[in-house]
C-alpha cells in the first residue's frame, strides 16, 4: 500500500511539473560564425545574359497592343437594348433599340429583315433581370432591358417635411341657411 502512495505522489509531481524549464541556467548564446576566407577553385566558366531589348519589345515599342486575350471588338448587339416584349399565343415577339439611331426592330424566333432571331429567353419578373439572347447568324449575345445612368445631379429634398396630415379626418358638412322670413 505504501507503494503504492508513493508511485501516485510521484506520478502527481510529474504531471504538476510537465512543462516546465527545470534547468535554472541562462541559454547558451550561439558562437558566431566565423568567416575563412578560401580561394575558390574550380569553378565552371559561365555567360552572364543580359537583357537586351528587341525592336519589338511591348514594354519598350508603344505601336503593340496587348493581345492577352485578343482586342475586344464591338459588336452590333452592343448597341441594342430591349425595349418590350410580349407572349402572342404561344409565339414570343421581342422589340429592341439601337441606342445609336434609335431604330426599332421587331424579332421573332424567325429571321427578321436583319436576320435577327431568338434563341433564348429568360424570363424575369424583375425587369433588370429579363433577358434574350439573340443571334444574327455571326454573332450570339444577350439583350437586356436599358437601364438609364444614375442622375448625377439629383434634387435635394427639403429638410422640413410638410405636416403630417391625420389619417381620418372628420368631414364638414355644412346645412343649408335657414330662410329667415321677411317683415
Amino acid at each position: 500500500m505504501k507503494t503504492a502512495r508513493h508511485v501516485l505522489i510521484l506520478f502527481l509531481c510529474a504531471v504538476v511539473s510537465y512543462g516546465q524549464d527545470s534547468s535554472r541556467q541562462p541559454p547558451k548564446q550561439a558562437a558566431d560564425p566565423k568567416l575563412y576566407e578560401r580561394e575558390i577553385k574550380d569553378l565552371p566558366t559561365f555567360t552572364r545574359y543580359d537583357y537586351v531589348p528587341s525592336p519589338r519589345d511591348p514594354f519598350l515599342d508603344k505601336s503593340v497592343t496587348p493581345t492577352i486575350m485578343g482586342a475586344y471588338k464591338p459588336s452590333v448587339l452592343d448597341k441594342l437594348a430591349l425595349t418590350s416584349w410580349l407572349n402572342d399565343a404561344g409565339k414570343i415577339v421581342i422589340y429592341v433599340q439601337n441606342l445609336e439611331t434609335n431604330e426599332v426592330q421587331r424579332i421573332t424566333s424567325d429571321p427578321n429583315k436583319d436576320n435577327f432571331r431568338i434563341v433564348e429567353v429568360h424570363p424575369n419578373a424583375d425587369p433588370k433581370r429579363f433577358e434574350v439572347v439573340i443571334s444574327n447568324g455571326n454573332e450570339k449575345g444577350p439583350v437586356k432591358f436599358h437601364e438609364p445612368p444614375p442622375n448625377p445631379n439629383p434634387q435635394p429634398v427639403p429638410a422640413s417635411s410638410p405636416p403630417a396630415q391625420p389619417k381620418n379626418q372628420p368631414i364638414e358638412t355644412t346645412s343649408p341657411r335657414v330662410p329667415q322670413k321677411k317683415n
